[in-house]
């Protein structure tokens, strides 16, 4: 019987004293097994959300924290409560990175160097009503293994299709060879013998370029980083993107490696255009970042990702387009990496995506300094 409904009934009903305290005694005992029962169900749902491998932050609607699960103490607090707490005030402290994640409003993946290894996470925000109270919830993944994973996955497949595309290029290739040779100083043979030729050219240029796109992430030369100015960079970026937006430059200049750079933003704007964006629509700039150093971003308004694609965007060899190699966020990446940089791909309010490069000032480039600004724990003061 429900409670209320049974208290109900006791204080309607005509009972003597001895019953009334009976009914009573029924009705408290029953009381203290549903709360049993509640707090059994808490215990059980606590147990299972500190187990999950992600970390979940509840936020209420003026900002406090309302729930952090062990993962999100564990990654964000020092494994201290975090309840009560202002989270906006936390992330005053923050890393830039995590800090610009943390207060996005769409799903994105983003890089950490945390405890002196560059770890990899999904983030995910999301709005939900809690009785009759509006609530934010945050979800930051791991996923430094499950890339890990992937990417020893993506060995072996591409060892396969390398395989696959040799056999498929030599094979044909030594055929025409030895009929070839059977032609040679024969004049009426010319004809055959020259589109035997060509043919051969073909199998033997497409494997050039096959191998040649494996390759560029195995033989990535060390940068050469130097002054350059943000102005004679884009300057030298704007004739080969001239059906785009190209920002003003900021003043200053960045210590980096400009040719390799210049790849970096040839190829995301590439990537802009080869996921249906409109070239007037695609803009490339370099702007001052807050908290040091520069952010090179290619905005674009394009099909933009869904999730699968989004969490594999910087897999080697993930593509969706019919002719990728799947190599060029890669690639992209590995070129950041080098200049102790972050690369950062999200979703855009309004259809599109945003991929930014945060580089940054020549005297943070030392491995010390990188690991502290990659610290993932949020201060308390």
């Amino acid at each position: 019987m429900d409670l209320l409904q049974q208290l109900d009934d006791i204080l309607t009903a005509d009972l003597d004293a001895a019953a009334l305290k009976e009914a009573l005694r029924a009705f408290k005992q029953g009381l203290a097994a549903r709360e049993s029962a509640a707090q059994e169900r808490r215990q059980l749902l606590q147990a299972v959300v500190d187990a999950a491998p992600v970390a979940i932050v509840l936020l209420d609607e003026v900002g406090t924290i309302a729930f952090a699960n062990a993962g999100a103490r564990e990654l964000f607090f020092e494994s201290e409560r975090a309840e009560g707490l202002s989270f906006i005030q936390l992330l005053g402290s923050a890393p830039e990175t995590l800090r610009a994640a943390l207060l996005a409003e769409t799903d994105h993946i983003f890089s950490f160097e945390h405890r002196g290894d560059l770890e990899t996470y999904h983030f995910a925000r999301r709005e939900l009503t809690l009785g009759g109270v509006p609530y934010g919830l945050l979800v930051v993944r791991p996923m430094t293994f499950e890339l890990s994973r992937r990417e020893n996955q993506v060995l072996r497949k591409t060892i396969r299709v390398i395989h696959h595309e040799l056999a498929n290029s030599l094979t044909p290739v030594i055929s025409l060879l030895r009929t070839a040779r059977g032609k040679i100083g024969k004049p009426e043979q010319a004809p055959k013998l020259e589109q035997m030729l060509s043919v051969i050219e073909d199998r033997v240029m497409h494997l050039n370029a096959f191998l040649t796109g494996f390759a560029a992430l195995g033989k990535l030369p060390k940068p050469r980083p130097q002054d350059v100015s943000w102005e004679t960079f884009l300057s030298q970026l704007r004739p080969l993107l001239a059906d785009i937006t190209v920002g003003a430059a900021p003043p200053g200049s960045g210590w980096v490696d400009a040719a390799q750079l210049q790849q970096v933003a040839i190829n995301l704007v590439k990537n802009a255009r080869e996921a249906g964006s409109e070239p007037a629509e695609i803009v490339l700039e370099v702007q001052v970042a807050p908290e040091g150093g520069f952010r090179l971003s290619v905005l674009d308004r394009g099909r933009g990702m869904n999730d699968e694609v989004l969490e594999n965007a910087m897999v080697p060899t993930f593509t969706t387009k019919p002719n990728g190699s799947g190599m060029g966020l890669a690639l992209c990446r590995e070129i950041l990496d080098a200049h102790h940089g972050q690369l950062r791909i999200a979703r855009r309010e309004g259809g599109g995506m945003a991929v930014s490069c945060w580089l940054p000032a020549r005297e943070a480039q030392s491995p010390t300094l990188a690991r502290s600004r990659g610290r993932l724990t949020l201060s308390r003061t």
